[in-house]
């Protein structure tokens, strides 16, 4: 019997969203996956510019200290810089990438601003649900190539290690064998 356990593609019914005013109509929009992740969305107006899924198990009341925290907030900086390529503005009026993460976890923690998110009300939230299932896929067949690497590597350390003994018995039988004359 062949069975498969697919819980890791079930993801929530419904997506916490929240949304920071970033600069010239453009916005950064966090979207909270229970269990699975994040999900970071660069908008401009209505229109979704870049959408980036962070797999990972900080929760938003829990940010301080998390292994994951420096590139969460890498991914903000690389969303700001986008915004801030295009303008010409003075640095002092840009947004620290750490003050925008600090702010967008508060704001989920605390409940401001929150929208729910889901299939009925929302292509983001399909977007995301599909991004997350080729993800775990993508990781699934990564750890696979891994294995078979793995595999393929013994398997022809044990092919040289067995033609190595054959080498060395067969030049034991040759020197016996010239011993013995």
């Amino acid at each position: 019997m062949l069975v498969r356990n697919l819980d890791f593609l079930s993801i929530p019914k419904e997506f916490a969203k929240v949304e920071v005013d970033i600069y010239d109509g453009k916005s950064i929009a966090l979207v909270y996956i229970e269990n699975k992740g994040y999900s970071l969305v660069l908008k401009e107006g209505e229109e979704i510019d870049s959408v980036f899924l962070l797999k990972t198990d900080i929760l938003p009341n829990n940010v301080n200290g998390h292994s994951d925290r420096e590139d969460f907030i890498n991914v903000i900086k690389m969303l700001l810089d986008k915004v801030y390529s295009v303008s010409d503005i003075k640095e002092y009026e840009k947004q620290h990438q750490e003050h925008v993460f600090l702010r967008l976890m508060d704001m989920l923690n605390e409940g401001n601003g929150i929208e729910m998110i889901s299939e009925e009300n929302s292509k983001t939230y399909t977007d995301i649900e599909k991004g997350f299932m080729k993800l775990e896929i993508d990781i699934m067949d990564n750890k696979i190539n891994a294995l078979n690497s793995s595999i393929s590597d013994v398997s022809n350390n044990l092919q040289s290690t067995v033609n190595d003994i054959e080498e060395k018995d067969w030049g034991n039988r040759i020197r016996k064998t010239i011993n013995q004359q």
